[in-house]
């Protein structure tokens, strides 16, 4: 069986292989069950690779050795800060804040993804984004949405500071959902490349989160799934007496002076006085929309502006039936504990 195009040219580039190498690939794959070939209903020439479950639980556990394999190799520096958390709960927010108190200054000198790079994205080489660190001769901010427990915790560094940022996880999950409409492809139960068309959107979106409660994802094979987040965070919560930083989105959209301020103080630097009002202006959500296209280049075809996308408190209950919201409240009950639950659910 030969494939061309589309269907091989993704394993061509990455390997540096020939078309009949990579279609040879692709058919033993497929032979031995790991990838499965789907045929476009609408053009019958076009065909889809897609992972089976053996070959989704293979990728995964590949994915996880990978990006767990970079945390252990990496050459921390005393003072760098770790930036810890499940994808849109404030990781952009609170990596604006360490840089503005690094740099201080308001017109930061790099987009977002150069001042603090995403270290396990596998989407860039482990020599690329360990270069532009080491590059960095300023006190280094680094990104990550992986779990504290999945990092190796610098134990010959001992001065790094790791910084989790919480969220209601309901809010959270309905802006992951919000980003797929522009930004991403489909999170899981939206159907169609792009997700609902905007006129669609709240019944689309009640839809999806009632799907979303009831997703028992591993946290693995999906780390934004209510199962994913939950373990993110409570882990984070077990390790506030290791020195472990929290924050709450909600804090932040309260009090960023007060945030900042106490952020600032753990990471023993000066804050108020002189030019604190500028810092905080410039780390406040309407600033950061405006400068989207410097702070968050997405890339061709995305909308840097809809990636911050202000989202209210309680903005994922009030989609919900009375049934629903109590189911949540019971599968939420059974994965982590009634502290953080408190902690995490405040308005």
């Amino acid at each position: 069986m030969a494939f061309r195009g589309g269907a091989t040219g993704g394993l061509k580039h990455v390997l540096g292989i020939t078309d009949q190498q990579a279609g040879e690939i692709v058919d033993g794959l497929v032979r031995h069950g790991y990838l499965d070939l789907r045929v476009d209903p609408a053009d019958r020439r076009r065909v889809r690779i897609e992972l089976t479950d053996r070959g989704r639980a293979v990728a995964l556990s590949l994915w996880d050795f990978l990006r767990t394999r970079r945390w252990r190799d990496f050459p921390f520096r005393a003072g760098d800060i770790v930036v810890s958390t499940p994808a849109k709960s404030g990781t952009t927010w609170m990596q604006m804040m360490c840089a503005l108190l690094i740099l201080r200054t308001a017109d930061l000198p790099a987009s977002m993804p150069r001042l603090s790079p995403w270290l396990d994205d596998m989407a860039c080489s482990r020599e690329e984004v360990f270069a532009a660190l080491a590059g960095q001769s300023h006190r280094r901010v680094i990104k990550t949405h992986t779990p504290l427990s999945d990092i190796a915790m610098a134990p010959g560094a001992p001065e790094v500071t790791w910084i989790v940022v919480a969220r209601n996880p309901l809010d959270t999950a309905i802006s992951l959902y919000h980003q797929s409409l522009n930004n991403v492809d489909a999170p899981r139960g939206v159907t169609g490349p792009g997700g609902p068309r905007p006129g669609q959107d709240q019944a689309a979106a009640r839809k999806w989160l009632a799907r979303w409660i009831e997703d028992d994802s591993a946290r693995e094979g999906q780390p934004s799934s209510l199962p994913g987040m939950m373990w993110h965070w409570s882990d984070a919560w077990s390790r506030r007496a290791e020195g472990v930083l929290l924050f709450h989105y909600e804090d932040l959209s309260a009090d960023l002076s007060g945030e900042m301020t106490r952020l600032g103080q753990h990471l023993g630097m000066t804050t108020g006085g002189t030019g604190w009002a500028d810092l905080v202006a410039a780390a406040s959500f309407e600033r950061m929309r405006a400068a989207a296209n410097r702070l968050q280049p997405l890339g061709p075809a995305r909308n840097n502006t809809a990636f911050f996308r202000r989202g209210g408190s309680g903005s994922g209950a009030v989609l919900l039936t009375d049934g629903e919201l109590a189911r949540y409240r019971a599968r939420a009950a059974t994965l982590a504990p009634p502290d953080l639950l408190e902690w995490l659910h405040r308005r």
